[in-house]
């Protein structure tokens, strides 16, 4: 059992076992003698009641009921009642696994939990029967309710354990399966659609009805796929049903022209034929929307370089965020921004713009650890989230990636070079939960390292150049270091003008 579900379970069993220890012979006594004679009753008025919802009933069979379930809640409802106290624990985690097979099978927690609320009444209702005093009454009652509520929370907890865990798990598979290649397969089932219409127009053009059972929409090699594997990407989507209904239609309209007479108006043939190409038009629409919906999901990659764009950002922070809280570990943010971008788009057009990011997004993402995170945050700006990384560590980081940067010269004909500088600005984790503060302190520090060096040097330019943000007494915030880098090379001053051969590639 995984070390989760064990500390629940010793929770709740710091609960259960004083609740037992309290119990006295005359109690147990009680209980024992309505497990033995009630268990079977309250098994079926259990069944009884949840049968009743459609949606629950579809889960079981009366069959599977009546030949292993209700004996098996029978001797549950006798282990809640008459578990020693040795066996307490061994019962505690048997609930989980209960619960997990709820999950597994696809019953839902809240018939559990209707049905454990059936199961309260009917004992309650026998106890108060008994004729006992009303002090035993009242002990046998509370400890029942007690227990099947602490049995069946523990059936809740292991259940949204595993559903959770096999919802992930389906989401990765989904977007295993289909999302590595969104436009082939849209672009194949497309086809398969279109074929399958070729194929029955061709049928009722030559009045070939004999194989038509074959050919109906629903049975076709797009209505299997549609069943089976569309269903499981896009099963939340609206137009799911809208394509079912559609393809209901088309069998429909095929249907009854095989049954039709022979030597049916050209008239209704045409209508025909009009109806399923609409249809199918109609289909294809839908397929439209629901793969563009796919595309979006791809949308948190960006397009130029291929990093994430600041779609995934807030996920990546707060995880990231929460795990530097819990552990006490360090955590730095780093944006870094390409110097005198504006000039070299307008020097040399924006094509050598988007090289210079491309090649500066690949030298980020080769240079930095697999634990870390890029991003495209701005047109020619990048952010890095350093995990358990402090000022020290990030500071030497990301001065070597500086020069790396100050390294890459692109020749764009003859003579010509451009010389890619960038300026950085980094903040420390240091407690607080909102990570906005990081972004915003991060981007403090950047404009510091872009506008300091320039302001104090003129024309002239430091390198290595360090700052904080400060607040309005002068003094560094507390909560937060920002700190900064700047480098920028002379070179970088004076970009040469835009050559004949500015398309050229760039080394």
């Amino acid at each position: 059992m995984k070390d989760e579900s064990q500390k629940y379970i010793s929770i709740i069993f710091k609960e259960w076992l004083p609740l037992y220890d309290s119990l006295t012979p005359e109690v147990r006594a009680v209980l024992k003698n309505i497990a033995g004679q009630q268990a079977e009753a309250l098994a079926t008025r259990f069944y009884d009641f949840i049968f009743q919802d459609p949606d629950i009933a579809r889960h079981l069979s009366y069959d599977l009921v009546q030949e292993r379930l209700s004996s098996s809640l029978a001797g549950w409802v006798k282990d809640i009642l008459m578990c020693d106290k040795e066996n307490l624990q061994a019962l505690a985690e048997r609930q989980y696994l209960i619960g997990s097979i709820h999950s597994r099978i696809g019953i839902p927690a809240e018939a559990v939990l209707r049905g454990a609320r059936q199961l309260k009444a009917g004992l309650i209702e026998n106890i108060r029967d008994s004729q006992l005093d009303r002090e035993t009454s009242v002990a046998a009652i509370y400890y029942a309710i007690m227990a099947i509520n602490m049995a069946v929370e523990m059936m809740c907890h292991a259940y949204t354990l595993s559903h959770y865990r096999a919802t992930k798990n389906e989401e990765a598979y989904r977007l295993y399966s289909l999302m590595d290649n969104v436009p082939l397969e849209y672009g194949k089932q497309q086809a398969s659609l279109s074929g399958w219409e070729n194929t029955a127009i061709f049928n009722i053009v030559s009045d070939n009805k004999s194989d038509i059972n074959g050919a109906l929409l629903s049975d076709s090699e797009f209505g299997l796929w549609f069943r089976h594997k569309c269903v499981r990407y896009f099963n939340k989507n609206p137009q799911m049903q809208e394509i079912a209904d559609l393809i209901s239609k088309v069998d429909a309209l095929l249907s009854a022209w095989k049954s039709s007479s022979e030597g049916s108006e050209y008239k209704n043939t045409q209508a025909l034929l009009q109806g399923i190409h609409i249809h199918c038009q109609q289909i294809g629409s839908q397929m439209g929307v629901l793969f563009s919906s796919l595309s979006q999901m791809q949308s948190g990659k960006d397009t130029l370089t291929s990093l994430l764009n600041r779609r995934y950002l807030p996920v990546v922070l707060k995880h990231e965020v929460t795990l530097a809280m819990e552990y006490e570990l360090p955590m730095t943010v780093a944006i870094i921004d390409i110097d005198h971008f504006k000039e070299i788009n307008d020097s040399w057009g924006h094509m050598v713009g988007d090289r210079a990011i491309k090649h500066v997004a690949e030298l980020l993402s080769d240079n930095i650890r697999s634990s870390d995170y890029i991003f495209r945050y701005g047109g020619e700006e990048f952010l890095l989230v350093l995990v358990e990384t402090g000022a020290a560590e990030a500071f030497t980081i990301l001065e070597r990636l500086r020069k790396k940067i100050s390294q890459l010269a692109f020749s764009v004909g003859a003579d010509n070079e451009i010389s890619i500088t960038a300026s950085i600005g980094y903040a420390v984790h240091t407690g607080h939960p909102d990570y906005n503060l990081l972004l915003r302190d991060a981007d403090s520090a950047l404009y510091v390292a872009k506008r300091r060096p320039r302001e104090r040097c003129g024309s002239g330019f430091q390198c290595g150049e360090i700052a904080a943000p400060q607040n309005s007494t002068g003094s560094p915030r507390p909560r937060f270091t920002s700190c900064s880098v700047r480098c920028v090379s002379s070179c970088a001053r004076s970009l040469p003008r835009r050559s004949s051969v500015s398309s050229m590639p760039l080394s």
